[in-house]
């Protein structure tokens, strides 16, 4: 077990403030956050790149906090590979293993091992510079996987792959997290990506956590708008809330939506696009928002859906339906439709 106790950073105008974070055998931890969080920063702190101001890192009981990256039995991949381009794959994958002085016949059977299961073992005698983005990605990942580390630090390693690409690699982590079941520290912007592999999520803007929990919690249940946004969220409407007749709304102008009852302190409303349902007319059901709408643009998107952005009461709504829907109901720039939303859909702040 590794635990991050109360650790801060300052490099020049950025802070981090205290951070508690303990890191189990299983457990797959995505850090999602905008550019500037300082996502990259706590993963140079774990691997002991960068000294922390306070606070330690405890690895098994031994504090490790002074202790060098090479001594402490991480590994780290970080967004550009940072392969060496004048070795052959074969020596990048054995370069961590040599600098620790592994018997030659050793090293010769290892590399060739996680080469196989990285599906690269092909690739061993030729040059980095002549091999693809996904290739290289496997690499550095064989690289980093052939110490057999404690705990794996990845920086964004998957984005600046093709979609495919990132795909596969994306199943191949996720194999690699249940075969090895060490833990994981991943950073990534990327919702989606981090909802498919991680079990443990933290969210973090201007150096401080927002948010923890598992992805589906954060999903279902966002802290506040900015971790709302992060996680995909198309409709964010800021406005006031009143109360009349045990009856709870949301207004901005010529638009309003009733709302969960409860505690309401800052008037901000988060509705999921894929719990907005469109209709050709109004429809009959328990839901309490029937909004009639216009629509105003179309935008398809992967896996056969398509973004459909409304007008109604002065605002913009997204809604995201499947091609077939919008071609059922014959949906394009003008025309009238119907939004049902339920309230219990609504996240409210």
């Amino acid at each position: 077990m590794i635990e991050i106790l109360d650790v801060t950073c300052r490099l020049g105008a950025f802070r981090l403030s205290p951070v508690r974070l303990t890191l189990k055998t299983g457990e797959y931890w995505i850090l999602l956050g905008p550019t500037g969080s300082g996502k990259s920063v706590l993963l140079s702190l774990i691997a002991g790149l960068i000294p922390p101001a306070t606070g330690r890192i405890v690895k098994d009981g031994k504090d490790i906090t002074r202790l060098v990256p090479e001594r402490r039995g991480f590994s780290m991949m970080v967004q550009d590979f940072a392969l060496f381009p004048n070795m052959s794959v074969f020596a990048n994958i054995a370069f961590p293993l040599k600098i620790r002085h592994r018997p030659g016949n050793q090293v010769t059977r290892d590399v060739t091992e996680m080469a196989e299961r990285m599906g690269i073992r092909s690739l061993l005698k030729r040059r980095i510079a002549g091999l693809s983005g996904g290739e290289k990605q496997r690499v550095a990942l064989a690289r980093a996987l052939i110490v057999k580390p404690d705990l794996l630090l990845l920086d964004e390693p998957l984005s600046a792959l093709d979609r495919v690409t990132k795909r596969e690699l994306q199943k191949e982590l996720r194999t690699i997290h249940q075969q090895m079941t060490i833990p994981i520290v991943h950073v990534t912007h990327d919702f989606e990506e981090g909802l498919y592999l991680g079990n443990r999520m933290a969210v973090l803007h201007a150096g401080r956590f927002v948010q923890q929990g598992t992805p589906e919690e954060i999903s279902s249940h966002p802290a506040d708008p900015l971790v709302a946004e992060f996680t995909g969220v198309k409709n964010i409407f800021q406005g006031t809330v009143e109360k009349s007749n045990g009856t709870t709304r949301f207004v901005r102008g010529a638009f309003f939506l009733e709302i969960p009852s409860g505690e309401q302190k800052k008037g901000v409303i988060a509705i999921p696009s894929e719990d907005i349902i469109l209709s050709s007319v109004p429809l009959k059901s328990s839901a309490r928002n029937c909004l009639a709408c216009i629509v105003e643009d179309l935008r398809p998107l992967a896996a056969s859906l398509i973004d459909v952005t409304l007008k109604t009461g002065g605002v913009s709504l997204v809604a995201t339906i499947t091609r077939a829907t919008a071609a059922e109901m014959a949906l394009t720039p003008g025309r009238q439709c119907y939004a049902t939303i339920k309230a219990a859909s609504i996240r409210v702040f």
